[in-house]
């Protein structure tokens, strides 16, 4: 996670109320969210459901989601972004890694809880955002207890759930879908429309009219979209040197960079770090 200092747990709590509809987007980073008040509804790789007081949903990295709340009740939630390698390590949580990863495909990615789950894993949430804001002594052994406990009741009531998680990967909004994900994941590297063509075994003119109408994007406009994303967050939250982004979020030539970087933001790189009190790091 950028930003984060070194020694610390990387693990971070928020108290949020998003807007009407926060677009869609992804992290390199876990996240938990839990519903404290308010309706709305959710997609996680394009598999939408309802949100209300007591939902809970974990995404893994990479996973791409969007978030409508409703105007007359808007959703309040906590948010939990952590790296998920914290949730592994210990013989004694060798489920967790058996049934994490299954998130978002042979499970869902949510879950109501109601009655005394409901009480538990409120309680649970309260308990983190407390020992969260503190700073006593093992405080991230704590946190980092408190987040396996809560992810444990999750696993364990999506395993006795009803949500289905079954994805009809055939369907055109999935094969989006499966295009967007494999785009965020290799966004950086020299990726074009051909190559995604290939990989997919589908027609590149198929997947451009599918993915146009999906996202309203071309490919090539969605991927400059994320390396530009990705390039802000760099720029104002690390000492990489702006060449160096530059080849981190994927692109081989400066130029190019830097004139993608100016259409969406309309300064330099450089312009931007100094706008956002960062020093300017020599190339």
């Amino acid at each position: 996670m950028v930003g984060q200092q070194k020694g610390m747990l990387p693990f971070y709590v928020s108290y949020n109320q998003p807007g009407a509809h926060y677009p869609m987007h992804y992290h390199d980073f876990a996240e938990l969210s839990f519903v404290m008040e308010g309706t709305g509804s959710e997609s996680i790789n394009g598999v939408t459901h309802e949100l209300r007081r007591g939902t809970m949903s974990l995404l893994l990295p990479h996973h791409i989601h969007e978030l409508s709340s409703s105007s007359s009740d808007p959703i309040k939630l906590y948010s939990c972004m952590f790296d998920i390698h914290i949730l592994f390590g210990n013989p004694y949580e060798d489920y967790m890694n058996r049934w994490i990863h299954k998130i978002g495909s042979e499970l869902p990615s949510f879950h109501h809880f109601e009655g005394d789950r409901l009480n538990a894993v409120t309680t649970l949430i309260g308990q983190i955002v407390k020992e969260y804001k503190e700073s006593h002594m093992g405080r991230d052994a704590i946190l980092r207890g408190k987040l396996i406990e809560v992810v444990t009741l999750l696993l364990r009531a999506m395993l006795d759930g009803t949500e289905s998680a079954a994805v009809q990967h055939n369907h055109p909004k999935m094969r989006v879908w499966n295009i967007l994900r494999y785009i965020h994941l290799h966004y950086n590297e020299p990726i074009t429309l051909n190559s995604v063509s290939s990989h997919f075994n589908l027609h590149a003119s198929y997947i451009s009219r599918m993915f146009k109408e999906y996202t309203g994007k071309t490919v090539g406009d969605y991927m400059h979209e994320l390396r530009i994303s990705r390039a802000t967050t760099l720029l104002t939250a690390s000492e990489m040197s702006i060449s160096d982004i530059c080849l981190e979020v994927g692109y081989d030539n400066y130029r190019t960079f830097a004139r993608v970087f100016r259409e969406h933001h309309g300064m330099s790189p450089s312009d931007y770090r100094m706008s956002h009190n960062r020093p300017v790091i020599s190339p």
